[in-house]
Parts: C-alpha cells; sequence; structure tokens
C-alpha cells in the first residue's frame, strides 16, 4: 500500500534583505518589512496548497532550514513575526486537515553551540507537530537507538544538519556515520522515509544515507529543486532568498511513495508577482564612470521598471557589471551608483523598485590606484594565485584540506578587499559561483 507526501524545505521565516533597500517600505507599519513578508506569504501559500490537495497527503515533511537565524554567523532568533507566523500556519494546518507535519533541523534557525533549538518551541505549541532537533539526534547517538518516527504504514527516519568539521574536530565522524548505517536502517517489510538536511557542496551530506535502501529520501540545505538520485529529492525554497535563484523553480513536490519501488514525484511550481532580476551588464571599452551609470539606468528603463510604486510588483534587482573599460575605476563608479540608488529608491521616484544591489567582475586588473595609499612596490601581489600557493608550500597543511580550494578563498579574498564589493565571502557566496 502506498502512501503521498508533500515535501517542502528552506522556508526560511524572518529572512529580510536590508542592503539596497527602499527606505520604510512595510507590508504592517511598523511590524513587518515588505520583503521580509514574501517569505510569509509563501509560506501559508504553500500550505494552503498541500490542504487543498485531493486526495489529501498522508505527511507533510519539512526537511530544514524553517527559520532563516540564528546561524553560526548571526546568533540572533528570528522575527517574533516569524515564529508566530510558524505556529498559526502550523496549527491551522493540522487542526484543519488532520495531516501530520514533521520538522528537522538545517543549519539555519539552530544555536550551533548550544544543546536548544526553536523547533522544542514549536513542539510544545503545535499539537500533532513532529519535530526533529540536532539534540533529539545526539540523544539517540548515545543511547544507540534511531531517531525515528512510526506512522500506521511506514516509518520516517530522521538526520538532522550536522556540520561535518564539528563531527571531525570531535573525533566522531567515523560513530556518526556508524550510527547511520546501524541505528538507521529500515526494516525491509516497512515503507520507509529518510529525511535529511544537507548537500555534497559543504560535505553535509552522509552518503550512508544512501545505502540503507529506503523508498524515498527527502533532502534540504539546497535551494534547487531538483532530483539527486532515483529515490532522492531536494524540494527547494519556495521563495528567492538570494538573487541567484531569480530563475530556478520555485515550490513544493508531491511524493507518491510505494514499498520497492520509485517514489513518484510531481513538482508543485509557484507563480510570483515580484519580479527578481539577477543579471550582467556588459561595460563598453571606452566606458566612464558616469557613461557606465547612464548604462546602468538604460537597463532599468528597458525592462519596464520606471513606472509607478507598486507594494506587490515592486521588482528586486542586481546587476554584477562586467567587462573591461580601462578609465572605470571601482571607487568613481561605486559613487556613480550610489547616487542613481538614492535616486530610484527614494519616495515617488518613478521607479517600481523595491531592492537594487550590484557588483563587480571586471575582466583584468582590478587595483584601483586613486582608491588607496600608496604603498611600497615590494608589497604589491601581481599574481595573487601563483603567490599564495606558494605561500602554502612554505608552510605545512593538513591533508584533509583541498589545496585548490583554500588558494580560490584566498584569491576571491583579496578581489573582493581591493575592488570593496558589497558581496561577503561565505559559502553562499562561493556557492553563486558554480550555480
Amino acid at each position: 500500500m502506498g502512501i503521498r507526501i508533500a515535501h517542502i524545505s528552506d522556508t526560511h521565516l524572518g529572512s529580510s534583505p536590508r542592503e539596497g533597500v527602499r527606505h520604510n517600505i512595510w507590508s504592517v507599519p511598523n511590524r513587518i518589512r515588505l520583503l521580509e513578508n514574501d517569505f510569509y506569504a509563501r509560506f501559508r501559500e504553500v500550505f494552503d496548497r498541500i490542504a487543498s490537495i485531493d486526495p489529501p497527503v498522508d505527511l507533510v515533511i519539512h526537511s530544514g532550514d524553517l527559520y532563516d537565524t540564528p546561524t553560526d554567523k548571526n546568533h540572533s532568533q528570528p522575527p517574533v513575526v516569524a515564529q508566530e507566523t510558524a505556529i498559526t500556519v502550523l496549527n491551522d494546518f493540522i487542526s484543519r486537515t488532520g495531516i501530520p507535519v514533521l520538522v528537522i533541523d538545517g543549519n539555519h534557525g539552530v544555536y550551533r553551540n548550544r544543546d536548544v533549538s526553536l523547533l522544542d518551541l514549536l513542539r510544545i505549541s503545535v499539537p500533532g507537530l513532529r519535530v526533529a532537533t540536532q539534540v533529539d539526534m545526539k540523544r539517540a547517538i548515545r543511547e544507540n537507538k534511531p531517531l525515528k518516527f512510526s506512522f500506521e504504514d511506514f516509518d520516517v527516519f530522521c538526520i538532522p544538519y550536522m556540520d561535518r568539521a564539528v563531527l571531525e574536530s570531535a573525533d566522531f565522524l567515523a560513530p556518526f556515520e556508524e550510527w547511520i548505517s546501524e541505528h538507521q536502517q529500515p526494516e525491509a517489510s516497512r515503507l520507509s522515509i529518510a529525511v535529511a538536511h544537507g548537500m555534497d557542496l559543504d560535505n553535509s551530506l552522509y552518503q550512508e544515507i544512501f545505502s540503507n535502501d529506503y523508498d524515498y529520501i527527502a533532502l534540504g540545505h539546497d535551494h534547487r529543486m531538483r532530483k539527486l538520485a532515483k529515490n532522492a529529492w531536494y524540494a527547494g525554497s519556495p521563495e528567492r532568498w538570494r538573487f541567484d535563484e531569480a530563475n530556478l523553480k520555485k515550490g513544493f513536490l508531491l511524493v507518491e511513495v510505494e514499498h520497492g519501488s520509485d517514489p513518484v514525484v510531481t513538482e508543485q511550481l509557484l507563480e510570483f508577482k515580484r519580479p527578481v532580476f539577477n543579471e550582467q551588464l556588459q561595460l563598453q571599452p571606452d566606458d566612464t564612470p558616469t557613461t557606465a551609470a547612464h548604462r546602468f539606468r538604460d537597463w532599468l528603463v528597458s525592462h519596464n521598471l520606471e513606472d509607478a510604486w507598486n507594494d506587490e510588483t515592486a521588482a528586486r534587482v542586481r546587476l554584477i557589471l562586467v567587462g573591461t573599460a580601462p578609465s572605470v575605476r571601482t571607487l568613481e563608479l561605486t559613487i556613480e551608483l550610489e547616487s542613481l540608488r538614492s535616486e530610484v529608491l527614494r519616495e515617488d521616484s518613478g521607479y517600481n523598485i523595491a531592492q537594487l544591489v550590484w557588483s563587480y567582475r571586471f575582466e583584468g586588473p582590478e587595483w584601483d590606484e586613486q582608491a588607496h595609499i600608496p604603498i611600497d612596490s615590494e608589497y604589491l601581489i601581481e599574481d595573487p594565485e601563483a603567490d599564495f600557493r606558494a605561500y602554502l608550500e612554505t608552510i605545512p597543511i593538513d591533508e584533509k584540506y583541498d589545496m585548490d580550494q583554500l588558494t580560490r578563498l584566498a584569491v576571491r579574498a583579496l578581489r573582493m578587499a581591493v575592488s570593496r564589493t558589497s558581496e561577503r565571502l561565505t559559502l553562499d557566496t562561493l556557492e553563486e559561483e558554480e550555480v
């Protein structure tokens, strides 16, 4: 006998873009910012869509990152409205439909160095909600027990996010992998589902999961809706969290699972009123900072963004300036673009734009002599990649580190420092280069 599940993930409630955002734009004045509300609205929409599915699903699985914060770099709690939204929507959905919901910890929404999870509040606030936290997993490992929820016709095995570096530093990687292999092993006669939060990119997806012969593996962490294996899918994120997600499919998955057969997965896609642009703007060799800024403005006009303000359709825009323009210095261009942004984002500007940002990926040398204090030439780095590799050869490096990746990190950091871009050096910005 088969079952039907709805698989969602990475809702990032509480995410609120701030850089280059039009001032004082609210969905609810002094309570919910406009772009923050997009994530709440999408969360409600997904659960309304799931509630309308006929025949109804047997279970809703959320595979991590319910909230956007805390993270290892930002220890603040999610906004009160984010927590209220989660409690209200989940309570309403479960009481209205009787369908159980299961949520696991991801890498967002977790106090990494404390044995506490925000999902614990949901556990006691929402009857019928199943929760699997990192703390639950640590307890299961200590007690040599599985971390699973058993329903009438199937079992769900939970593997919340676990940082591989933490396991390695504690010399606990092997026991953790053994726990997955031995105690998260499904019964041969029972339909089984696994839910995990991890990716190959940061080594947080443990391959032992794929050796356990689950009928379906519900994955989170990757915001791309995609099939990873015949029985494993990422649901992606239902809202555009980063600009490089502008053209990705967004929604949730409807999965029909039968024991011993490949799951049948149907993508349930969402449509958006708010456009998100993430495009390149090609500089010309004879451009100056002023003409480049004019080219930037022309791009906005050509994409019909010179229009009356509309809360629902005001665009989010990021342009990546690329090319070779000898007369364009990043400092001077930034001044021109800041002036343009101030004009575009002011009230009654005539532009229907909620957020406007940019970054630079110039070809050739990025050193801006006019923007820096002169220093002795012996300290200049002519070839950052070659120089950093040479430096690495002079110091002992643990074999577990990838020399190419270390070099790429260093060179990217240097270039970002020199060009003074608005980007931050994070896993997300590194991943963005590979998308």
